[in-house]
C-alpha cells in the first residue's frame, strides 16, 4: 500500500471515529420506574413473550452485547448475560445512561417518541443531558395518519 493511500485511510479511520454523530432514529428512554418494564434482552432481539427470554440470551447478537456491556459496566471478562442484567439492575438509572451515551459520540438526537405510552418515557428535552446539541422530535407519519383517520370515523356520519 503506497504512503498516499495509507495517509487517507489514516485520516478516515480519524474522521469516523472522531466526528459527532447523530442518532437520526432513536426511541425514548424509560423514566427510572418503568426500567424493568420491558425485557433487557428486547436490546438483541425483536423477538417477544416467552421465546425473547428463551432464545434471545443465546444469539450471537447476545453473546456481543454481553462483551460490550460487561466493559461498560467494568465487570470482569467473560460475565455471562445473567450477570450483566444483574448489575444493570443495581446501577443507578442515571448515571447508567450517562455511561451508555458517554463514549457514543452522538452529537444529537433525533427522537420517535412515536411508540410507546409517553406516561412510562422521558421526554424529549430529558435527553439533551447527554448530548452537545437539543434533542429534536421526529413524527411517525402513520401514528399521524392513525390519528387523522380515526378523527374522520368519528366525525363522519354513517
Amino acid at each position: 500500500m503506497s504512503d498516499s493511500s495509507n495517509a487517507h485511510l489514516q485520516e478516515l479511520h480519524r474522521v469516523a471515529f472522531t466526528y459527532p454523530a447523530i442518532d437520526n432514529h432513536a426511541h425514548a428512554i424509560l423514566c427510572p420506574e418503568n426500567r424493568a418494564d420491558v425485557p433487557f434482552e428486547g436490546l438483541v432481539s425483536h423477538l417477544e413473550g416467552e421465546a425473547l427470554l428463551r432464545d434471545a440470551p443465546h444469539t450471537l447478537a447476545c453473546r456481543r452485547a454481553t462483551q460490550q456491556l460487561s466493559k461498560l459496566y467494568e465487570l470482569s471478562e467473560g460475565s455471562s448475560w445473567e450477570e450483566v442484567k444483574a448489575n444493570r439492575a443495581h446501577v443507578d438509572y442515571t448515571d447508567l445512561c450517562k455511561r451508555s451515551f458517554g463514549s457514543s459520540g452522538i452529537q444529537c438526537i433525533l427522537l420517535d417518541d412515536g411508540l410507546g405510552v409517553k406516561e412510562v418515557l422521558q421526554d424529549v428535552s430529558w435527553h439533551d443531558q447527554f448530548t452537545q446539541s437539543p434533542t429534536r422530535r421526529i413524527i411517525r407519519i402513520e401514528t399521524v395518519a392513525e390519528v387523522r383517520g380515526m378523527v374522520t370515523v368519528v366525525e363522519t356520519p354513517s
